[in-house]
């Protein structure tokens, strides 16, 4: 009885012995990205700073944003954004010689790293300036706004999509639709006004957080201009 236990241990040891350090592997679980989806602009032009702005799962303030590669890009801060609780705004500066084509980013969280995301260094973009509020009246559904295009490869289009964000103190809501291009590239677009809260059909009121940026015919992002828009009964 003796023997056949000792040998019965002989061989436990062995055996594990074999696995090395795989023996441990089952037990030490590798940890799992954090896992991001939603953020914006997708392209970054050259020559320019971007701010990204991106929904971190639990509020966490990412510690650093790594590219790869990383040649000709820097982020020069992260903040929190005025678009929500999760909302961080990354500042992100791109060489006016840096290399276009696709980069990777991952952001460095206090829990872990991020999964991969992929934005797009483009070697043109359309620009947009003076982003202002046309109308935003309380008896209409939507609010109208405008803002000046130029894009040196002409391909914006007579009806470019105009994406915004718009924050009124809660949860940012996001979408697009088509803006009407007119004399002088000014493009204007409605968009509808925030809901007070999901399944109301009462309007908000007070001070909004209007983010808006367009695309050209390649889907080619512009960069994002803000403003405020009052929303009254």
């Amino acid at each position: 009885m003796y023997s056949a236990t000792r040998c019965l241990t002989v061989i436990g040891f062995t055996f594990l012995a074999c696995l090395g350090p795989g023996a441990h592997v089952s037990d030490a679980q590798q940890p799992q990205p954090i896992a991001i989806d939603s953020f914006f602009p997708k392209q970054l032009p050259r020559g320019q700073s971007t701010v990204i702005s991106v929904v971190v799962p639990g509020g966490a303030m990412p510690q650093s944003v790594e590219f790869s590669p990383s040649a000709g890009v820097t982020v020069s801060s992260i903040v929190r954004s005025g678009n929500g609780p999760a909302w961080r705004d990354v500042m992100v500066n791109v060489a006016a010689d840096a290399a276009p084509g696709s980069r990777t980013l991952v952001f460095v969280m206090p829990m872990g790293r991020s999964n991969p995301l992929t934005v797009m260094i483009a070697s043109h973009a359309p620009s947009i300036s003076a982003l202002s509020i046309v109308s935003a009246q309380s008896n209409q559904p939507t609010v109208d706004l405008q803002f000046t295009a130029a894009d040196q490869s002409n391909d914006l289009g007579d009806s470019p999509y105009v994406w915004f964000t718009l924050s009124c103190g809660g949860e940012a809501e996001q979408g697009v639709v088509r803006g009407k291009v007119s004399g002088g590239g000014v493009v204007r677009a409605s968009i509808p006004k925030p809901r007070a809260s999901a399944g109301r059909s009462t309007p908000a009121t007070g001070r909004c957080e209007l983010a808006a940026r367009t695309s050209d015919a390649s889907s080619i992002e512009s960069n994002t201009l803000k403003t405020t828009v009052d929303l009254k009964n």
